[in-house]
């Protein structure tokens, strides 16, 4: 498949969605577009659209909002993390953090708006509330104290175990339990056998813990000009990620590892196979 071209597609169609769903009505709708609207990949809700689609799911309407959803609650959680509470950057997608834009205050309130917005557009409709009610409690529970939140308790712990096992707990929460219920979440609102939405939610938790050691990697490898965020970070705020367990060939032997594993369990489905060799490639 051509995945640079349904990535720009995609991404085109979830950012007009986006102005749409966070046209200004305040100085809180303001902020919190800030950080919305313009940058970003649109990973997540991407996966949710492509499992949609790939499972024969064909009104995109009962899509995009959750797609939309999972963005917002992707940008809450990066509002949140940049708080110079919790890992102080002043620069996000290539602009300012929201905090540096309109406050601290402003910031967390943004947060929790997106957070909150985010199950509205999650029960959009009326005609699929069973599949609805499951992309619910799939998103409450990967994005809160099982999940995100959790995740990023452990990683603002300051005596950490540098050990494997609590690396994996802080990557496993705070970023591929999201990669998969994006993935599950497209299944879910496709109608797909249990079965299926389960092999492929698999796939995206591997997925998800190959973004997080590119992520890691590019900490070391990357610049602020390709990387959109400030680099060579990670390891003075003694920040527990593979390169410092592993060391970096070690970290770039584990992420090949979990693209073998990615693609093990996508079967058929094409975008994702394609999406992990992108990945596995990146330096943004």
């Amino acid at each position: 498949m051509d995945l640079e071209k349904y990535l720009r597609e995609k991404k085109a169609l979830i950012d007009s969605a986006l102005k749409q769903y966070l046209a200004p009505q305040s100085s809180l709708f303001k902020a919190m577009a800030y950080s919305t609207v313009d940058g970003g990949k649109r990973l997540r809700p991407i996966l949710a659209i492509a499992a949609f689609e790939a499972l024969n799911g064909k009104d995109e309407n009962r899509i995009m909002p959750v797609a939309c959803g999972m963005e917002m609650i992707h940008v809450y959680s990066l509002i949140h993390d940049d708080l110079p509470a919790m890992d102080n950057d002043d620069y996000r997608r290539g602009k300012l953090t929201n905090h540096k834009v309109y406050g601290e205050a402003m910031a967390i309130l943004a947060g929790d708006g997106l957070y909150a917005l985010a199950f509205e557009l999650f029960s959009h409709g009326d005609n699929h509330a069973g599949a609805q009610l499951r992309v619910v409690r799939e998103m409450a529970q990967v994005t809160g104290p099982r999940g995100i939140v959790w995740g990023q308790a452990l990683d603002i712990t300051e005596e950490k175990d540098f050990d494997p096992k609590t690396l994996r707990t802080i990557h496993v929460n705070k970023t591929a339990k999201f990669f998969s219920a994006a993935v599950k979440c497209g299944a879910i609102m496709a109608q797909a056998p249990d079965l299926r939405i389960e092999e492929l939610g698999r796939a995206g938790l591997y997925l998800g813990m190959l973004f997080q050691i590119t992520d890691d990697i590019l900490d070391v490898t990357g610049d602020f000009g390709s990387v959109g965020k400030a680099t060579h970070k990670d390891e003075p705020k003694n920040k527990l990620t593979y390169p410092r367990v592993y060391g970096l060939e070690g970290a770039r032997f584990r992420a090949r590892r979990y693209r073998d594993l990615v693609l093990q369990s996508a079967g058929q489905f094409e975008f994702l196979a394609a999406l992990t060799e992108h990945i596995v490639r990146r330096n943004f």
